[in-house]
C-alpha cells in the first residue's frame, strides 16, 4: 500500500495506523468518489470481524469514529481520516 505524503501526515495527525488501512482493505469494501476515486470503509459488521481477527487494531475499530481512506485510480492512498458523518455515494 503506498501512501501519498498527505495521507502519510493525516494518518499520524488522526492516530490512524497502516494495519487498520490494511484491514480496511481486506475486509472494508468501496465506495466511488465523486472524482473516480474509491472511498474505502468497513460498516459494523465488518469493524465486528476485524476486531474478531485482529485483537492489535481494537484501539482504532472499537471508537464511535472508525477510520477510513481514499484511494486514487493508480492505488495511492491520498487521504487518511475517521468517519464523523455518513459517506455519500456517487
Amino acid at each position: 500500500m503506498r501512501l501519498s505524503k498527505h495521507a502519510d501526515v493525516r494518518g499520524r495527525e488522526r492516530g490512524v495506523e497502516i494495519l487498520s488501512l490494511l484491514l480496511i482493505k481486506c475486509f472494508g469494501h468501496p465506495v466511488k468518489g465523486a472524482d473516480g476515486s474509491e472511498v474505502w470503509i468497513a460498516n459494523k459488521r465488518e469493524r465486528k470481524e476485524i476486531l474478531k481477527q485482529c485483537k492489535a487494531a481494537q484501539r482504532n475499530f472499537e471508537r464511535p469514529d472508525p477510520p477510513y481512506f481514499v484511494e486514487a485510480s493508480d492505488s495511492t492512498v491520498i487521504t487518511v481520516g475517521r468517519r464523523t458523518r455518513k459517506i455519500h455515494r456517487y
